[in-house]
C-alpha cells in the first residue's frame, strides 16, 4: 500500500526533469507557432481598415413637446400629433435598417462585389459614447477606400432617413389634423348661421329685457301712486270724519232777537199800520231765526271730502286693476326671457365651443409646422464627424498574434512534453510486466 501511495505522488523535482527532458520538443512546437502566426499575418491574412463617423443626436421632439400636456381638447390633440421619442437607443436600432443597406448597396454597386445586406450589416459596429448624446458608425473592410465611401454613404443615407421618417409622422398627424379642423369649421358655420337666425327673431332677449324694464317701472310708478292715494284716503277720511263731527255741533239755523228798527221792512210795515216813527219802534224787539252759513259751508266741504274720498277709492281701483295686469304681463315677460335666455345660453355656447375647438386645430396646425420646419432646419441627427481614409489597420494584429501563437506553442509542447514522459513512463511499465510474467 505504501509503495502504491509513492508510486502516484509525483513531485516537482519529477516534474521539472520531465520538462527538461522534453525542451527540445517544447521549444520546436513554440518555433512552429510563432512561424506558422508570423507566416499568417504578414503574408496570408489581409489588412483589415476601420473607418469611423460620428452622430449627433438631438431629440426634436422634446423641444416639440417641451411644455406640458394641456386638458381638454388641447390635451387630446396633443397625444394626436405627439410624434414618438427618437432616443439613443432608437437611433442605434434603425442604423442598420435594411432599406438603408439596400440604398448603400445600390449606391456603392456592392452587389456586383456579391455584397449582401446580412454581409453588409456584419461590417457595421455602433458604439454610443458614454453620457454624451454622440454614436459612432464604424466600417471594417480590407478595403480603406470602400469602407470610408460605406461609412459615410451610410451616415447620410440614416441621417436623411430618420429626416424623413420625422416628416412622414408630422405630416400625418397634419393631415389627420387639417381634416378634423375642417370638419370643426363647418360645426362652427352651423352655429354661427343658428345664433344669427335666433338674433333675427322677434323678441330677443335684449328687446324682452327692455321691456320688463319698462314694466318694473311701470308696476313701481303705479305701486307709488297707489301708496300715494291710500295716504290721501287716510287724510280724506280724517277730514270727513273732523267735518261730520263740527258738522254735528252746528245747527242749521240760528235764533235771533232783532230791533224793529234794525229791519226796514218790519219798520216800514209797523210805521205804515201804527203810525210810529223809527225812534218809537227802537225798543221794541222781536226774535227771529235764519240759516247758519257755517252748517252749510261744513256741509258742502263735508260732501266735497266724500267725493274726493269715492274718487281716491276709483283711482285706487284702477290702479290695482293696472297694478295686476302689468304684473301678469311681467310674469309673461319674465318667462319669455328665461326661455330666450336659456336658448341663447345654449347657442351660445355651441358657438363657443366650436370657436374654441376650431381654434385649437389652428393652434395645433400651427405647432406642427413649426415642428416640420425644425425637423428640416434642424435635424433630429446630424453627422458630426464624417468619416476619413484610415492609415492603418485595425486587423490582423500581428505582434499579439505571434505573441499568443507563442503562449499558445509552449501550452501545446507542455502539453506533448508531458505526453510523451506518459507514454516512456507507461510503455516501460508495461514491458517490465510482461518480462515478468514470462
Amino acid at each position: 500500500m505504501e509503495q502504491q501511495n509513492q508510486y502516484d505522488e509525483i513531485s516537482l523535482r519529477e516534474l521539472i526533469e520531465a520538462l527538461l527532458k522534453q525542451k527540445k520538443l517544447i521549444i520546436g512546437t513554440t518555433i512552429v507557432c510563432v512561424l506558422a502566426a508570423f507566416v499568417l499575418s504578414f503574408y496570408v491574412m489581409e489588412p483589415v481598415y476601420e473607418a469611423k463617423t460620428v452622430l449627433m443626436a438631438s431629440n426634436i421632439t422634446d423641444k416639440y413637446k417641451a411644455k406640458q400636456r394641456g386638458e381638454g381638447i388641447e390635451g387630446i390633440l396633443d397625444s394626436v400629433a405627439e410624434i414618438p421619442d427618437l432616443t439613443i437607443e432608437t437611433y442605434k436600432e434603425q442604423v442598420k435598417n435594411p432599406m438603408i443597406l439596400e440604398e448603400i448597396i445600390k449606391e456603392l454597386k456592392l452587389d456586383e462585389k456579391e455584397m449582401t445586406r446580412l454581409s453588409l450589416a456584419d461590417m457595421i459596429e455602433l458604439e454610443t459614447i458614454k453620457d454624451t448624446n454622440l454614436i459612432a458608425i464604424k466600417v471594417k473592410n480590407t478595403d480603406k477606400k470602400l469602407a470610408t465611401a460605406i461609412a459615410n454613404t451610410l451616415s447620410k443615407k440614416f441621417v436623411n432617413f430618420i429626416a424623413t421618417k420625422s416628416k412622414e409622422q408630422a405630416n400625418k398627424s397634419s393631415i389627420s389634423i387639417e381634416s378634423q379642423k375642417n370638419v370643426q369649421k363647418q360645426k362652427l358655420d352651423d352655429a354661427l348661421v343658428e345664433y344669427k337666425d335666433f338674433l333675427a327673431q322677434p323678441k330677443g332677449v335684449k328687446e324682452l329685457q327692455a321691456d320688463i324694464d319698462a314694466k318694473i317701472e311701470m308696476v313701481t310708478k303705479y305701486k307709488t301712486k297707489l301708496s300715494e292715494e291710500k295716504v290721501n284716503e287716510q287724510q280724506l277720511r280724517a277730514k270727513i270724519s273732523k267735518a261730520q263731527e263740527e258738522l254735528q255741533n252746528t245747527p242749521p239755523k240760528l235764533s235771533l232777537k232783532k230791533s224793529l228798527s234794525d229791519d226796514p221792512y218790519m219798520s216800514q210795515v209797523v210805521n205804515e199800520k201804527t203810525n210810529q216813527s223809527s225812534g218809537d219802534l227802537f225798543n221794541v224787539s222781536i226774535e227771529v231765526e235764519e240759516k247758519n252759513g257755517n252748517y252749510y259751508s261744513l256741509k258742502s266741504t263735508l260732501s266735497n271730502f266724500k267725493i274726493q274720498l269715492s274718487e281716491s277709492l276709483a283711482k285706487q281701483q284702477n290702479l290695482k286693476k293696472e297694478i295686476s295686469k302689468a304684473q301678469n304681463e311681467l310674469e309673461k315677460l319674465q318667462v319669455d326671457f328665461a326661455e330666450k335666455q336659456y336658448d341663447e345660453r345654449i347657442i351660445t355656447r355651441k358657438v363657443n365651443l366650436a370657436q374654441s375647438t376650431y381654434d385649437a386645430f389652428n393652434k395645433k396646425l400651427e405647432e406642427i409646422d413649426i415642428a416640420k420646419s425644425s425637423i428640416l432646419e434642424d435635424a433630429n441627427i446630424v453627422i458630426q464627424t464624417p468619416a476619413l481614409e484610415p492609415i492603418n489597420s485595425v486587423s490582423p494584429n500581428k505582434k499579439l498574434n505571434v505573441a499568443i501563437a507563442g503562449v499558445l506553442g509552449i501550452m501545446i509542447g507542455v502539453f506533448l512534453g508531458f505526453f510523451r514522459e506518459y507514454w516512456k513512463s507507461t510503455e516501460g511499465a508495461s514491458n517490465n510486466g510482461m518480462k515478468t510474467t514470462n
